[in-house]
């Protein structure tokens, strides 16, 4: 068995009271009984922590997969904003194109024929 800290607390004191003199066997027993409980509960304890933190990197990496399709998306948009732009362009460009405008119109004034000149 793995010494643990419980373990070692309970040895000790009963290794204290042993030597004062103090101690029956039974309450030697008795600790060693509860040092081997808390132990129990130790173990536990650490295949359940081991377990959090199992799940706690597996939710890391869903969040990472996450942030990173949110990314994606974000380029995508973006991209999509910058193609709509140039599209209004050249639609605006092209009903422009298409529309009638007033031609200005040049008046060419026609030569008047002189008159003759009497010499």
């Amino acid at each position: 068995m793995n010494w643990t800290v419980g373990k070692t607390a309970a040895a000790l004191l009963a290794l204290g009271v042993m030597v004062s003199g103090c101690a029956t066997r039974e309450s030697v027993e008795q600790a060693q009984a509860s040092a081997n409980g808390a132990d129990r509960h130790a173990g536990v304890a650490m295949s359940r922590a081991d377990e959090a933190f199992g799940v706690g990197n597996k939710a890391l990496g869903v969040g990472n997969d996450a942030k990173q399709a949110a990314l994606t998306a974000e380029q995508k948009a973006d991209q999509a904003n910058a193609d709509l732009a140039v599209a209004k362009q050249k639609i605006a460009y092209l009903e422009w194109k298409t529309s009638p405008h007033k031609k200005k119109h040049h008046h060419h004034h026609a030569v008047q024929p002189s008159e003759p000149k009497n010499s």
